[in-house]
């Protein structure tokens, strides 16, 4: 279930990352036209969004227990809508006007989106990321404690799954000194 889960949020989180990072390129190229730096005016909140979309990204692609469909889903958009803007870039200026649209249209038939997308399907292709430890289960040691018995040979062998009951003797941890 919850690789069905991750498939579905990255078919969300590829259009996301689409459109924030035209959004930042179309601001920052707003700015580079007016004769602003980056750090100058709005130009901190357009480089906040590429910090942002770069951090997205590391959390997406990066953590070993996530499942690997929900950076594979985003990696399916991100590649197919570039794909798209080469061989049918008509299609994609039919889309609805969001924030964002004009400079992810610019972006995409240069093929900024490729890089993006190789590194979003590679988590795909990590075998550990398919399988869900359970740390509250029982661990391999633990299953096997029990299985084989050993052979009592006398009382010299002490085995702490007997289940002869044990004196207790308590005494105070810490003692009060005057």
């Amino acid at each position: 279930m919850r690789h069905f889960v991750g498939f579905l949020s990255g078919l969300i989180l590829g259009p996301v990352l689409l459109l924030v990072t035209g959004w930042a390129f179309a601001h920052l190229r707003g700015l580079h036209a007016v004769g602003l730096s980056a750090l100058q005016g709005t130009g901190p909140v357009a480089v906040a969004g590429l910090v942002g979309v770069g951090l997205l990204v590391a959390l997406v692609a990066v953590p070993p227990r996530l499942t690997p469909m929900l950076p594979f889903a985003a990696s399916l958009v991100l590649g197919g809508v570039s794909a798209l803007a080469l061989v049918r870039m008509h299609l994609l200026e039919r889309l609805p006007v969001l924030p964002g649209t004009e400079g992810a249209l610019t972006l995409l038939p240069l093929g900024v989106f490729l890089p993006l997308a190789l590194v979003l399907a590679a988590p795909l292709f990590v075998g550990a990321r398919w399988v869900r430890e359970d740390d509250e289960g029982v661990g391999e040691e633990e299953y096997f404690e029990g299985l084989y018995g050993e052979d009592d040979d006398g009382p010299s062998r002490s085995t702490s799954t007997r289940s002869e009951p044990l004196t207790a003797h308590h005494e105070p941890r810490h003692r009060l000194e005057d």
